[in-house]
């Protein structure tokens, strides 16, 4: 598969001097399911941001599909979906306006666009809210509007920032359900979450970063063999001793 996602020797440093990134290398192919793990304050948000466009990068370089995003900004916009989780939506808007906006913003037509915003509330199970202020929606639901929004221009390669945080197991189930549907029909998914149980079940490929650097790039099955020669241990246990190795060679 080619890669869609190219980034090499990625550095950032913030104004404050916290050095974000250091030389991050990275490769994702068309169609995988990715997931980036690491502790608070790895890197992993920065190099989500930089890869989406809201950040810029101090050095490196970085393609999707062939392009820098950049300076091809709003070609790149067009391919793909982002729900981070500071996501900021209008709280006075109703979620079936704030759909069919979203959709307007991509230059849909309103016929269009109305109709991609009824199939994503049935999908995400918020019909029920469709005219409903963003603003009093518990905090699942707007996790799921947050991935509904970024869904309706019908993205190439979605991102997604802890999507599940908040919502209770029959929406998460729901949700997964949905992502991995999109998945087998060729859209690459690139996961951060903390819920390391959820990366295991539905990713096929990882990263490890942790203190700005990517410390292991593959498959979730190689990373458990790498770390337990008899891959018997979940990706969560593997994923604790693998960071108490990195911190134990710091020191």
């Amino acid at each position: 598969m080619e890669a869609k996602i190219q980034i090499k020797n990625l550095y950032k440093t913030y104004s404050n001097g916290t050095q974000a990134l250091k030389g991050v290398d990275l490769e994702i192919k068309n169609g995988e399911f990715f997931a980036l793990l690491g502790p608070n304050g790895a890197g992993k948000s920065t190099l989500v941001k930089i890869i989406t466009t809201i950040v810029h990068k101090d050095s490196g370089e970085l393609s999707i599909w062939g392009s820098n995003p950049e300076t091809n900004f709003f070609q790149i916009q067009k391919i793909i979906g982002v729900a981070l989780q500071e996501n900021e939506i209008d709280p006075g808007e109703t979620v079936e306006n704030l759909m069919v906006f979203q959709g307007r913003l991509f230059g849909i037509p309103r016929e269009e666009a109305a109709k991609r915003a009824n199939l994503l509330i049935e999908a995400f199970q918020l019909t029920g809210l469709r005219r409903k202020k963003a603003g009093v929606l518990s905090g699942g639901n707007k996790r799921r509007l947050h991935c509904a929004l970024a869904l309706v221009h019908n993205p190439r390669i979605l991102f997604l920032d802890e999507p599940t945080a908040g919502m209770d197991p029959e929406a998460r189930s729901e949700f997964w359900k949905i992502i991995g549907d999109m998945n087998k029909n060729g859209v690459t998914i690139f996961l951060t979450t903390q819920y390391l149980e959820e990366a295991e079940k539905h990713a096929s490929t990882m990263a490890l970063i942790s203190g700005g650097r990517i410390h292991y790039s593959g498959t979730i099955s190689n990373f458990k063999s790498m770390v337990n020669k008899d891959n018997k241990c979940s990706l969560e246990e593997s994923y604790l001793q693998y960071l108490d190795i990195i911190s134990k060679n710091k020191s």
